[in-house]
């Protein structure tokens, strides 16, 4: 077989896209991308995905980011943040009404603050996880330390961000997991 005809795993497939590995999953599962799959784990052929990478990318949309905070100010800062490097947002102030948005449409990731009244970032992912256990969060706080976050962290994957975000480090954490939003939607001078 020619090195043009291998047949790459996930994360081959991640890392020839420049896209994380959870990103590669769920086009696979939503037939977004060409693949098949041998046994629990999806396969992609090299010679393939360099095709269709020319024909349309790996994302002809920008990624949805569901953003979860009980204080409206943070929530719109980033919010626009979001949307300002290219992606899609999302916003809910608690964490009931996020889990009603993912039952309807289910984000690339979700941001999440982790103290909330009602529902914390916790419980939240404690009921998150029964139906989506891979979906990738990344844990927004002011409080990185505390034993929410701990107890959070027990749900991979979780990533974490501290308050106040940083509209660069913001950059790296979206791009790491979503990948490069598609040119159209980056505002050029963006910082």
């Amino acid at each position: 077989m020619a090195s043009d005809d291998a047949v790459l795993n996930t994360r081959q497939t991640a890392a020839f896209l420049g896209v994380h590995v959870e990103t590669v999953r769920r086009l696979a599962r939503r037939a977004e991308i060409p693949s098949f799959k041998v046994g629990t784990d999806w396969r992609f052929s090299k010679e393939t995905l360099r095709r269709w990478f020319e024909e349309q990318g790996p994302r002809t949309r920008p990624g949805t980011v569901l953003v979860v905070d009980d204080d409206p100010p943070v929530l719109r800062s980033i919010s626009r943040m979001v949307e300002r490097l290219g992606y899609r947002a999302q916003s809910a102030t608690k964490g009931g009404e996020a889990l009603g948005l993912v039952s309807h449409s289910v984000p690339d990731l979700i941001l999440l603050d982790m103290v909330m009244p009602g529902m914390n970032g916790a419980e939240f992912l404690d009921e998150l996880r029964l139906a989506h256990p891979d979906l990738p969060v990344v844990i927004v706080t002011g409080y990185p330390d505390s034993s929410l976050v701990h107890r959070a962290a027990q749900h991979a994957p979780v990533m974490l961000l501290t308050k106040p975000v940083d509209l660069a480090q913001l950059e790296r954490t979206l791009r790491t997991v979503l990948g490069n939003p598609p040119r159209s939607g980056r505002t050029e001078g963006t910082e």
